[in-house]
């Protein structure tokens, strides 16, 4: 039999700890199609998923689209991340804020296709 980390143990079974936030203009302009979404975390403090839902938010509203890229470099790590991504192409050249969804290191060159969301 395995043993579980006491500290691991504790994490597990306390109570998940809720904050909702809500944006006004985004639920103005989507009236009853508009998304609710919940997404749990390791955060500790409410406080700081009351800033992780704002950073959310801040990305969120209005239509998104979905987008393969490639990159130099490995990135697996930035799955579930919003990063700004820059390039030559593509309307990328100012920078654009994209939510990572997957990400393969497979690419030759040690490069790494990512598909993303980005707002519209």
């Amino acid at each position: 039999m395995t043993l579980v980390d006491p500290d691991f143990a504790e994490y597990l079974g306390r109570e998940e700890v809720l904050a909702t936030s809500t944006d006004a203009a985004a639920a103005a302009k989507w009236g009853a199609i508009a998304i609710d979404t919940r997404i749990s975390t390791a955060l500790a403090f409410k406080a700081d998923a009351l800033v992780e839902a704002a950073r959310q938010l801040a990305f969120r509203p209005g239509p998104l689209a979905v987008e393969l890229l490639r990159a130099p470099g490995l990135h697996v790590g930035l799955i579930g991340e919003v990063v700004t991504l820059r390039a030559a192409k593509g309307g990328y050249d100012a920078g654009v804020d994209v939510f990572i969804l997957a990400a393969d290191e497979t690419d030759p060159g040690d490069g790494t296709r990512f598909i993303v969301l980005r707002r519209m």
